[in-house]
């Protein structure tokens, strides 16, 4: 009966594991902005100037100086960023939605015209007096948030300098909606049915625009979905079965095999300005990494599996084996890092050495030939290079970033792919 009924609504259970799929992004959303919020001493329109090397958030880029921020305007009141004048390093003050779709980045690839200097940021379709001079950024909602980097390229003395020249200038307060309450939840036990609740699902889709054009199509779905499930409980524990057993293994397969697929690797290409339609990749962009960039600023190769297609785990040793004219150093004109997470939660592995990647800067012992060999395990193996050495989790999966910032051509389009993870023991 309950299947009869869904149809009726001209929903199928595919139409069903999408919805949750549009509609999870945006939670997403939100659970970081409750987290980033709650933090002592963070606040809107103020910035948060994280610690070098700090790496106790999903995902960490440990290569730059991070800075962060949750910008709030309103009708009347714009806030202005200052943007410090970089050179010789690669950075960029990446701004994005409440969708987490990207907005800006301020860098001299992007604003050739004006890559520093005051940056007005204006609610869409308001006219309010900004700063003679700068430089007008316009939201399409309230609220943005901006992750900005400054590399530290050995040197940070320099990146800490740039990183707190970075400012926020405010001429009066706007009036601030608070982020939805929602029901905290982790990537292990992600909200399911609940997401469907109302008044919340309301809330939340009511809380920013989404740009995608696909977004009041999915929206209704998912209206139509809430008050399904508020008919009767078996609806409810219906959606929530199809949700628990399809949409998210679907989510997760869907980070594990998205793209370009080689050797272990998937490649983030084919996202050279932002999201798109695809509210696939952008909720599991969200899952895996928020904050993701596009592809002129970054290409991600993502490893969960060795060359085998076997899920990487702790008790294995794999080796990367680049021949020299494929190190990543050569393909970029920024910097590459390669960084090593425990899964599902994508946080760095503590280990003995305090090393959670390499990077450009990093001290290799090479080959003979040029070549480099890069060792993952619990442990040091036998006949290896410490230097060449990346820690990895005993007895649990781990999953591999490596990013390779401002890529060449051949990056973009797929000529160039990292070497295959093999396992080796």
């Amino acid at each position: 009966m309950t299947a009869n009924a869904l149809a009726a609504l001209g929903l199928s259970e595919k139409d069903v594991v999408d919805t949750y799929i549009y509609v999870l992004a945006r939670y997403l959303v939100i659970r970081q902005e409750r987290i980033d919020i709650a933090e002592e001493a963070v606040d809107y329109n103020v910035i948060k100037f994280n610690e070098l090397g700090k790496a106790e958030f999903v995902n960490p880029n440990l290569d730059v100086a991070y800075l962060e921020a949750w910008f709030a305007v309103d009708e009347t009141t714009p806030v202005v960023l200052e943007v410090p004048k970089v050179e010789g390093r690669y950075y960029t003050a990446q701004i994005m939605d409440e969708w987490a779709d990207i907005l800006y980045n301020v860098n001299e690839r992007n604003l050739p015209d004006c890559p520093h200097g005051r940056f007005a940021l204006c609610l869409a379709g308001s006219n309010p007096t900004i700063p003679d001079g700068a430089f007008r950024l316009d939201l399409p909602s309230r609220k943005a948030k901006m992750l900005a980097r400054v590399e530290r390229k050995g040197d940070d003395q320099g990146a800490l300098a740039l990183q707190h020249q970075f400012r926020i200038v405010k001429s009066r307060e706007p009036e601030i909606v608070p982020a939805v309450e929602i029901p905290m939840f982790s990537n292990k036990e992600l909200i399911a049915v609940d997401a469907f609740s109302q008044p919340m699902l309301d809330q939340v889709l009511d809380s920013a625009p989404d740009n995608m054009k696909l977004a009041p199509g999915m929206q209704k779905q998912a209206r139509d979905i809430a008050a399904f499930i508020a008919k009767a409980e078996d609806n409810r524990a219906a959606i929530d079965a199809i949700i628990r057993q399809k949409a998210i293994p679907g989510l997760v397969q869907f980070v594990r095999s998205y793209g370009d697929k080689r050797g272990g690797w998937i490649a983030t290409t084919g996202k050279e300005t932002g999201f798109g339609e695809d509210f696939w990749f952008r909720a599991a962009a969200n899952f895996a990494g928020i904050w993701w960039n596009n592809n002129q600023e970054v290409v991600y190769f993502i490893g969960e599996a060795d060359a085998a297609g076997t899920p990487l785990d702790g008790d294995s040793v794999y080796v990367l084996d680049f021949k020299p004219e494929d190190l990543p150093a050569k393909h970029v004109n920024a910097y590459w890092s390669l960084t090593l997470m425990s899964l599902p939660d994508y946080r760095v592995v503590p280990n003995r050495l305090d090393r959670f990647n390499f990077n450009n800067r990093s001290q290799f012992q090479f080959e003979p030939d040029g070549s480099l060999k890069l060792h993952l395990a619990s442990e040091l193996p036998d006949g290896v290079p410490e230097s060449n050495w990346l820690p990895c989790p005993k007895g649990r999966p781990f999953t591999l970033n490596l990013r390779t910032y401002v890529p060449k051509a051949e990056i973009l389009s797929g000529e160039y792919y990292v070497p295959p993870i093999v396992k080796t023991a």
